[in-house]
């Protein structure tokens, strides 16, 4: 952000430091490639299989955990339309946000002085990228665009997690299958979730991208329908975590977002942080 009294005032409204990272410093576009190399960066999608699974509360944890505890500059790219999900769990207000739906160039053409504009710098090293809280300005969902904004980003940041939603997954799945390190489905536990995450998994007919598949289920301890033994037999597919509700973490989320859930150290707090360590040691080491 430049220091001008537009960005002071969002930054006063947000109570966040200014610029924290050197995702940008003094490199140039044509710099970054080199950057890339260096930085080995990585992708990892989180998707739902259906609504209120809680899909949007595991990646703004789990990427607030590396910003936090991992020495990667984190980029959060939320591709939820029209829902205020992580302005509310980020305390993000202020009348000169910006997100997706202010892009205007070419998405290929995207360089580091739009991202300035664009990317909002949150605590330790994670940024984020909003979406569009209006339908007519999605203009990233149609066809390439999220691949070229994903070949951009990756340029500047260690590691990008993209909350993507589940409808848009398919379209998209065979060209972003080699640029993806990572699918992560959060399902939760009752019989529909499960049948539909089962019929998923049917369809999920790439062999490189199904590799990369990995499976959570969350919640797995409110109105349970299915065991977790069930669910494994039900779905023929290794589900590796099992992520329980806990109504007090879902209450310092809301009020004082992801990075505080980390203080504690009830049982959902270490199943979230397994399950990052986990996964951080899977795509880096």
């Amino acid at each position: 952000m430049k220091n001008n009294a537009k960005s002071d005032i969002l930054l006063k409204e947000k109570k966040l430091k200014p610029v924290h990272c050197d995702a940008f410093g003094q490199e140039s576009p044509e710099t970054a490639p080199n950057v890339f190399e260096i930085k080995n960066s990585k992708t990892i999608v989180f998707s739902s299989i259906t609504g209120g699974s809680g899909c949007s509360f595991i990646v703004n944890t789990i990427s607030a955990y590396f910003a936090k505890n991992k020495n990667v500059n984190v980029l959060l790219l939320d591709m939820q339309a029209g829902k205020k999900d992580s302005r509310i769990a980020f305390n993000i207000t202020g009348d000169f946000i910006r997100d997706q739906g202010d892009i205007t160039c070419n998405f290929s053409e995207i360089d580091a002085a739009m991202l300035k504009k664009l990317v909002i710098n949150l605590d330790s090293s994670l940024n984020i990228i909003l979406p569009s809280l209006k339908f007519e300005k999605i203009k990233i969902h149609e066809s390439g665009r999220i691949e070229k904004l994903l070949g951009v980003l990756l340029n500047y940041y260690d590691l990008v997690m993209v909350d993507l939603p589940f409808y848009y997954f398919f379209g998209m799945q065979e060209s972003l299958s080699d640029r993806i390190d990572k699918f992560v489905f959060v399902s939760q536990a009752d019989y529909i979730s499960v049948i539909n995450l089962e019929n998923f998994i049917s369809n999920f007919f790439c062999e490189s991208a199904s590799l990369k598949l990995e499976l959570l289920v969350n919640k797995f301890n409110l109105k349970t329908v299915i065991s977790p033994a069930r669910i494994m037999n039900t779905l023929r597919f290794p589900v590796k975590t099992f992520i329980p509700y806990d109504r007090d973490i879902e209450y310092l989320y809301l009020t004082r977002g992801p990075f505080a859930v980390f203080d504690y150290c009830l049982r959902t707090v270490k199943a979230l942080r397994d399950f990052a360590d986990a996964m951080y040691e899977e795509i880096y080491m």
